[in-house]
Order: structure tokens, then C-alpha cells, then sequence
């Protein structure tokens, strides 16, 4: 009783100040009168009257991976499902991502000879999280997780989502634990436009320029709907649903949230602009809490899909002094050590093992796509080093001690593992600049991926997946897993309640 209260009282400020709308009679005194679907409308000054013009089993907000994931079950189970993008296209920020998925014993994998069990790779990945300190409902951790390769299979087997053929690269010392899409490192088409049209095919409706603004609930003060508005033309639609989704991404673009909750990464620039933090902030509205907001967000380069080339490629990075800083097998290592270093950006340097690789087809579009920052080819180091401005003792210095690595087969300096070899001249080198990505705090959550108010309790109808979540992860697997632990969850949830 006293959490029903209190949660009342946490809603009656809300309605007050617009944040959330209600439809029906009044909630605890404070709501305005009005019909049980809203059509006499609220009284919120500035607010215009509730009207559902469409209704649907689940509403789910956002079209990345992680909203098109969720989609999955509820649609195969015969339930209305719309998804909603404030954008003019659908996919979010996952259309701009890497590719990268790390999966455990998939189909794709198997077909490879590559063998591998999920359960056997989540006991070797929960002593990291332990170690990590992320251990906030390791139930829900491990479902994700595990979902990871029924989602793989599924998606390429009843959508026709394409992954690269492991062939491909799985005997050049890659690591064959990497799904990625059709034509490599930021091909994310291959995968998510079957993905979406697949759930078209299957009944779904995308609606695009939609921003949700407002959770519209009902007397009880349980969420029943959401208002949206066309960020062109301002038009009001109200949507009544069972089940409401949150996979609106995270909140890295959003700088005020940032400065309050991450202010040592205040002054790094977002590497996208649409992650703003509304799906955060709407759950907020009806009670929702943050968790983990503290928890610093990725940082990559500016060109991220560059930084993902050391698992599939030699490369040698260095600073702006030609000084190699950093093991180059691992994507975020480089950013974090360019921040914690102070480095205004640094360079990546490359030969015609990439260029002629498995990721031949990214790395030859990033290199058309920056010509302003690519340097080569450069027959010498002594050449390469007056292209990048850099000392050229410095640099020759540099590359005499990996060098000596290589022979010696260990990198003392580092640690290198993946592609600790020689380059080739003619050599090739483009600049980064270190920026932040993905942030790692969100709406807490149930075991089943509803929200839950500050006591713990589920708030009715609501469900979060993705980088609205906490601790979502650093990759898109992690990400599609989150939707589809939600998307069973919300299958169980209408047909317990259908029963």
C-alpha cells in the first residue's frame, strides 16, 4: 500500500507538470475527468486533449537492433506490433555500428567447422562482469547472453539476414568468436534491412517521424499508451498499447545528461547525434530510476569501424609523435589510452594486407571516405613520416622495436596477440580522433526486462532492452539479445493475461 502511494504521489507531480497524460477518471484526485479511451481528453495546460488514433498489442520505441529484436517473438506469435522511430528511417544508430558480434556456437560458426557452446563461453564471461563489479541481476545477464546465437540463427535462417562467411578469415588468425555482416566490418544492411523487412512481411507496422513524448496512463495510473509527435510537422498521434517498449539507445549525445552524470567525458564529442536519452527520460516520467549512470560511456574513434581493423589485420597505431601507445588487437583500447594520454588524436598505420584482406570492402570505403586525413601510399618511413607531420626518428625508432617484437614473436611492450606482424611498404596511415560512444547507465529493470520503480516493483505494461537498459554491453550482439529476452517476456506476458 505504501509503494502504491507513493508511486501515486510520484505520478501526481508528473500529470501536473505535463510529463505524463491521462486518460479515464482521475487518479487519486489529482488527474482530470474524462472518458475510459481518453477521447474527452486531459486538462494539462498546454497539453492537447488525448485522442488514440491507432491502437496495437506492442508499441515498441526505436528501431535499432534492439527494438527490431524485440519485434521478433511477439509478431511469430500472431500479436499487433508497431514500431516507432523518431527518425525519417528506421534501424538507429546500429545502421552506423561496427558489425561486430560476438556469438558462440551459431550456425554460421558451425557451418565454418568452428564449434562452440554458449553456456560453456557464459562461464568464462561471468567472472569478468564479477570481476568488474557489473553483477546487477546476473539472471538477466545471462539470458541476453545466451540469446545471442538463437538470435544469430534465427535471423539469418527466417529473415535472410547475411553474415560473412567465416571462411573468409577464419584462418588468417582473426577471432572466429566475431560474427559480422555480409560484407564485413560495416555492412550492418546485410542484417538489418531482411531483419525489418521480415517483420513487415510478418505483420508489423514501422512508423517513422514519431518521437514519443508522453506516456498516456490510465486512472489506475498504469501505463496504457504513448503520445507522439512529428519532429516536421507537428502533428499530435496518440497510440494505445498492451505493451510498451523502450529501445531508444542511449544518452551520449545528450550533454546535458552527460555533464550531470559522466562530467569527466563532458568534453569529449558524441560520435553520432541521436542519442539523447528520451527513452530514459520517459521512464523516468511514470517512476522509473536510473541505474549505473555514472558508468563511463565507450570511447572510439571518430572512425570507429578503423578501430575494429586490428582484429582482422596488421596495423601499428601511434601518437601525434609517431610513439606506438597501445596494443592494436583491441577496438576501445586505443581511444581509452589516447584519453587517458591526453592525445589530441592519433594515427593509425596500415599496408596492403588490409587493403587486400577480408575487409577489404571497409577498409577501401573508409579511405574514399576520409581522404583528408589519409596519408600514402609512402614507399618509406621516412616519407610516411613527413606525410603525417610526425619526427621522423621517432617514428623509424617506433618501428625498429615492433620489428624486433615480431622476431622475437612477443610484444613486450604491450602485449599484442592478433597480427603481431612486419609491415610492408608502401604504407598507409589515416588520424583519429578520440570520441565518446555508447553509454552503459539506464532504467532498471526485472529479471523479464520490466521496468521497475524505485521499491523494485514492476511498473505495469512497461519493458526496456538495449542501451535503455543498464549494462547492455559493448557490441550489437549484447543489444539484440536484450530485445528478444524482452520480446519472449512480453509474449508471456499477454498470453498469461489472455488466458
Amino acid at each position: 500500500m505504501e509503494t502504491t502511494l507513493d508511486r501515486r504521489n510520484f505520478l501526481k507531480g508528473a500529470i501536473a507538470s505535463g510529463a505524463v497524460l491521462v486518460a479515464g477518471t482521475a487518479l487519486a484526485g489529482c488527474a482530470p475527468g474524462g472518458s475510459k479511451d481518453g477521447a474527452e481528453g486531459d486538462t494539462v495546460v498546454g497539453s492537447a486533449p488525448i485522442e488514440f488514433a491507432e491502437e496495437t498489442d506492442v508499441l515498441i520505441i526505436g528501431t535499432g537492433i534492439a527494438g527490431l529484436s524485440a519485434a521478433m517473438d511477439p509478431v511469430e506469435a500472431g500479436y499487433n506490433v508497431m514500431l516507432a522511430d523518431k527518425r525519417d528511417t528506421y534501424g538507429g544508430e546500429s545502421f552506423m555500428a561496427c558489425g561486430v558480434m560476438n556469438v558462440s556456437g551459431s550456425e554460421a560458426q558451425k557451418r565454418a567447422g568452428i564449434e562452440g557452446n554458449p553456456e560453456e563461453k557464459w562461464e568464462k564471461y561471468a567472472p569478468v562482469l564479477e570481476k568488474k563489479g557489473e553483477t546487477d541481476d546476473m539472471e538477466y545477464k545471462k539470458a541476453l547472453y545466451l540469446y545471442q546465437t538463437e538470435w544469430a540463427d534465427r535471423v539469418e535462417a527466417d529473415y535472410g539476414a547475411q553474415f560473412q562467411p567465416l571462411d573468409d578469415y577464419k584462418d588468417t588468425g582473426a577471432p572466429t568468436s566475431m560474427l559480422l555482416p555480409l560484407h564485413g566490418i560495416g555492412d550492418m544492411t546485410s542484417v538489418l534491412t531482411p531483419l525489418i523487412n521480415g517483420l513487415k512481411d510478418k505483420g508489423a507496422t514501422v512508423e517513422l517521424n514519431r518521437k514519443a513524448t508522453n506516456f498516456i496512463v490510465d486512472a489506475d495510473g498504469d501505463p496504457i499508451g504513448v503520445r507522439f509527435v512529428d519532429p516536421k510537422t507537428d502533428k499530435i498521434t496518440d497510440v494505445k498499447a498492451k505493451k510498451i517498449v523502450l529501445a531508444t539507445g542511449g544518452f551520449s549525445c545528450n550533454q546535458v545528461m552527460v555533464s550531470e552524470y559522466m562530467p569527466q567525458q563532458a568534453e569529449l564529442c558524441p560520435l553520432t547525434v541521436y542519442s539523447m536519452g528520451e527513452g530514459h527520460e520517459l521512464g523516468r516520467s511514470i517512476g522509473g530510476v536510473y541505474a549505473h549512470m555514472d558508468m563511463e560511456s565507450n570511447r572510439m574513434s571518430d572512425l570507429a569501424q578503423v578501430t575494429v581493423w586490428g582484429y582482422f589485420g596488421r596495423n601499428v597505431q601511434v601518437t601525434p609523435m609517431g610513439r606506438r601507445f597501445i596494443k592494436e588487437d583491441q577496438s576501445h583500447d586505443s581511444p581509452d589510452a589516447a584519453a587517458a594520454l591526453g592525445l589530441g588524436f592519433w594515427w593509425t598505420i596500415f599496408d596492403h594486407q588490409l587493403i587486400e584482406g577480408s575487409q577489404a570492402w571497409n577498409v577501401e570505403m573508409n579511405m574514399n571516405a576520409h581522404e583528408d586525413r589519409l596519408v600514402g601510399p609512402c614507399d618509406t618511413l621516412d616519407d610516411l613520416a613527413a606525410a603525417m607531420d610526425v619526427p621522423a626518428d621517432n617514428l623509424k625508432a617506433t618501428f625498429a622495436e615492433y620489428d624486433g617484437f615480431v622476431d622475437a614473436g612477443e610484444d613486450a611492450a604491450f602485449g599484442k596477440k592478433l597480427f603481431l606482424e612486419k609491415l610492408e611498404a608502401p604504407y598507409y596511415a589515416l588520424k583519429h580522433f578520440p570520441f565518446r560512444y555508447k553509454t552503459h547507465g539506464g532504467l532498471k529493470i526485472a529479471t523479464d526486462s520490466q521496468m521497475v520503480d524505485s521499491q523494485g516493483n514492476p511498473i505495469a505494461n512497461v519493458y526496456c532492452c538495449g542501451s535503455t537498459t543498464p549494462d547492455s554491453g559493448s557490441d550489437l550482439s549484447p543489444n539484440a539479445g536484450s530485445g528478444l529476452v524482452t520480446g519472449k517476456a512480453v509474449v508471456a506476458a499477454l498470453q498469461s493475461e489472455n488466458a
